[in-house]
């Protein structure tokens, strides 16, 4: 029996009857939300027909809208809990015994600083999707994480508008590196944003003896002694096939035998609201996505462990 087969027979046996509770649940919070959005409808008409007012009208619609919202999330924030509960978690079992997982869990502030990949201060931090756990011999954690800053700008009237730009978007990845050293190490794309990744304190660029990674990635280390012998040329070959493959941005820093990932452009599982359970793409898609972030450890080789020098 093949994988697809095994994954299958593993939504039909396991999934779909955890879900068929779930699935009249979606379908009666799904009826309440369309029994609220048209009563929102019918008072904003009757407002408008009332009031003969454009701007009412306008912002009456504004308000209906954040209401919608408002009542989307509260009649699904426990069928979001239940699903992803039933459907994500046992997909990471499926994948590893030893995986577990927590919708609404992700990676620490204290983790995402200690990794020192992004030294910008943040005003917001959110995440979800966190997934822990040993594949095989390396310890693995990650999370689809989003940090942000913001910034207040004047115009000549004196209107404050306040703009919000991305810190990083996308898989944060901790587990524990194969090889133990004492020191840092980190990893940025070529020609990256000085303001957002200057080089480290105590640490310098290291050029190494590889051509198409130096105009792909930037190395600085503590010591280059200790670089080249955590980024090795089978590391460096792993890296730029990975690059090819995903076609993201990566970030990457060593810091005293923790390996730390920030990948671009992974996203939150989607829950399906106004679309049934029944639909096995939708898993595969979960899937596809977890294989994603935990194969990290075979296309890096963590499994393999290596005596420190």
């Amino acid at each position: 029996m093949d994988d697809n087969e095994n994954f299958d027979k593993f939504i039909e046996e396991t999934i779909f009857p955890e879900l068929e509770p779930l699935e009249k649940t979606r379908q009666e919070k799904v009826n309440t939300f369309w029994i609220i959005i048209v009563c929102i409808a019918v008072l904003d008409i009757i407002l408008f027909v009332m009031t003969q007012s454009l701007f009412t009208g306008l912002f009456a619609l504004i308000i209906s809208l954040a209401a919608a919202g408002i009542a989307r999330n509260a009649l699904f924030k426990k069928y979001d809990a239940d699903f992803s509960s039933h459907a994500i978690g046992n997909i990471a079992k499926f994948i590893d015994k030893n995986l577990t997982y927590a919708r609404n869990g992700h990676i620490s502030p204290q983790e995402y600083k200690a990794s020192r990949l992004f030294l910008r201060s943040y005003d917001g931090f959110t995440g979800r999707d966190l997934v822990s756990g040993k594949l095989d011999k390396t310890q693995v954690k990650f999370s689809y994480l989003y940090t942000y800053y913001e910034e207040e700008s004047e115009d000549s009237d004196g209107h404050k508008t306040t703009h919000t730009y991305t810190i990083f978007d996308g898989l944060f990845f901790i587990a524990d590196f194969n090889k133990r050293f004492n020191g840092e190490v980190y990893l940025f794309p070529h020609s990256f944003n000085l303001f957002s990744f200057s080089p480290r304190k105590g640490t310098k660029k290291i050029p190494l003896e590889n051509p198409e990674f130096n105009n792909l990635f930037d190395v600085y280390g503590s010591d280059p002694v200790v670089s080249m012998y955590a980024i090795s040329t089978s590391l460096m070959d792993r890296l730029l096939n990975f690059k090819k493959k995903t076609n993201s941005k990566i970030n990457m820093s060593l810091i005293n035998s923790t390996l730390f990932l920030a990948i671009s452009g992974y996203k939150p599982f989607k829950i399906p609201i106004f679309e049934t359970v029944y639909n096995k793409n939708l898993y595969y898609g979960y899937l596809g996505q977890l294989k994603f972030a935990t194969g990290i450890v075979d296309e890096f080789n963590l499994n393999t462990r290596i005596w420190s020098v």
